[in-house]
């Protein structure tokens, strides 16, 4: 399954048409929801009514939305009404702490219900869950004399959001093992586990699960935007953009998947094609898609069109461009060597700069020998992330390159003192099924003699080709 990729040149960034389907107005209708919910509530209570079950429940939902400070007052009124001990009630209470991150009251609430059915023990899960208590989880997971599929869904996608595809994939094989089929929102965790891990195979097994139980009509656009994400991530972009020309109905999740797809492939072309195809046809793009076009522009360094969509998204469409916005628009200044307007981009931002932007202007200042601003970035980046060797590395080489050797021993040692835990670099790749992990200096794989040899005969070659190179470079000078 694959299709022609679009490769012809794009116009300039289109207008939006005159009558665009803007889905902020929609969202600006859904966001009243919870006010809505506790406004009922006050009402109910002015009145000098008690309040029905639903109505506290929907008023907890609201408050851990929108409303943290009258959660616990509302709290209150709930074990003052006798509604504690109820389980749907109880489950509102532990999700509206668990959003304010006291697990410890949520705790509470959930051990002083008598009867603990999977709705609420799902509910304390999914609380460690959303606060990174990993561990804590697959313990009381494990506990839990009741676990449907819910349950099972919530601590997949606690280890999908915290990059652990091995756990997620090794969990859905117990899953497996109960009987228990799983719903869309498993088959989602499952293929963003073999996204993270670049697992074509297991990625393929699912998507014939997939159409095999599902079939096309049963498929909703977010399992679609999934697989076309998989198979992107897993290099096959020609069979993700297959699946993207067949996927109907298309949201704007689906072209921002396979927008962002072409851009990470380094397709720029493609991808502003498809963003050009995505506005003509009135879709009202996102920080995403805007993200996505600008990576494109810098793969195919088109300066022009990434200063017409650098302006055209909060004068035109209302987005206000992030850190990775301006990261991007660095980025693609500084690939063209327009390393003094990308400095002007990071003084015009108004929010606190992060790494990824400083760490944009420092590869241009290092391809186009300006050690000077390279300085002033790397700098920017020790004094971010003082943590990471590399931050101290390309300082000290930037002092050396300008001459200033006692300031680059001064960084290596302050390197030395810094970062006492080196993390090592780790890779990925899937070879006939079989994914193989690689660390850096590790020699535990069963073929790792076979590997080194290949590394030494790839390096000798390298020596011999970077020999040629200079050999080459010193005719010509002789020649001129």
């Amino acid at each position: 399954m694959s299709a022609t990729l679009p490769l012809s040149s794009p116009s300039p960034l289109p207008l939006p048409p005159k009558n665009p389907k803007n889905p902020r107005s929609i969202q600006a209708s859904d966001s009243q929801d919870p006010i809505n919910a506790l406004l009922h509530y006050l009402h109910v209570v002015s009145r000098g009514r008690s309040p029905a079950k639903i109505v506290f429940i929907s008023a907890m939902k609201a408050c851990s939305l929108r409303a943290a400070k009258a959660g616990q007052s509302l709290h209150a009124h709930i074990v003052k009404s006798g509604f504690a001990p109820d389980r749907f009630v109880a489950s509102s209470i532990v999700a509206f702490y668990s959003s304010c991150g006291r697990l410890g009251f949520a705790r509470q609430v959930f051990d002083a219900v008598p009867v603990k059915d999977a709705v609420l023990q799902t509910a304390m899960l999914m609380s460690y869950v959303d606060n990174g208590e990993l561990a804590v989880a697959r313990r009381f997971f494990d506990e839990m004399n009741e676990r449907d599929v819910v349950a099972w869904n919530a601590m997949l996608s606690g280890y999908i959001r915290h990059g652990l595809p091995e756990e997620a994939l090794e969990l859905l094989r117990d899953m497996q093992i109960t009987m228990l089929r799983p719903n869309e929102v498993t088959l989602v965790c499952a293929l963003s586990a073999c996204s993270q891990m670049g697992s074509l195979a297991l990625g393929e097994w699912l998507h014939g699960y997939i159409d095999k139980h599902l079939g096309a009509s049963g498929k909703s656009p977010t399992l679609g935007n999934c697989l076309v994400h998989m198979y992107a991530k897993c290099g096959r972009l020609d069979i993700a953009f297959g699946l993207f020309v067949q996927q109907k109905p298309k949201n704007l999740e689906s072209w921002n998947t396979m927008l962002t797809a072409f851009a990470l492939h380094g397709c720029g072309m493609s991808a502003l094609s498809l963003f050009s195809q995505m506005i003509k046809l009135g879709i009202w793009p996102d920080r995403i898609t805007f993200l996505g076009v600008l990576m494109a522009c810098s793969h195919t360094g088109r300066v022009d069109h990434a200063l017409q969509c650098f302006n055209f998204m909060t004068r035109v469409y209302g987005v206000e461009p992030n850190a990775d916005h301006c990261g991007c628009m660095v980025d693609v200044l500084a690939r063209k060597g327009l390393l003094k307007e990308a400095r002007e981009v990071i003084k015009s931002i108004a929010f606190e700069t992060d790494a990824s932007i400083w760490g944009a202007l420092l590869v241009g200042c290092f391809t186009y020998a300006d050690y000077d601003l390279g300085l002033e970035a790397a700098t920017h980046l020790v004094e971010l992330e003082p943590w990471e060797e590399g931050r101290y590395v390309a300082l000290s080489k930037l002092y050396e390159k300008v001459g200033r050797i006692e300031e680059a021993m001064r960084v290596r040692k302050a390197m030395d003192e810094a970062c006492t835990e080196r993390s090592a670099g780790r890779s990925v790749i899937e070879v006939d099924g079989v994914v193989h992990e690689f660390i850096a200096g590790d020699r535990s794989h069963y073929r790792s003699k076979e590997i080194y040899s290949m590394i030494e005969i790839l390096c000798l070659n390298f020596e011999l080709v970077d020999q040629h190179d200079e050999a080459m470079y010193g005719m010509w000078n002789i020649l001129r």
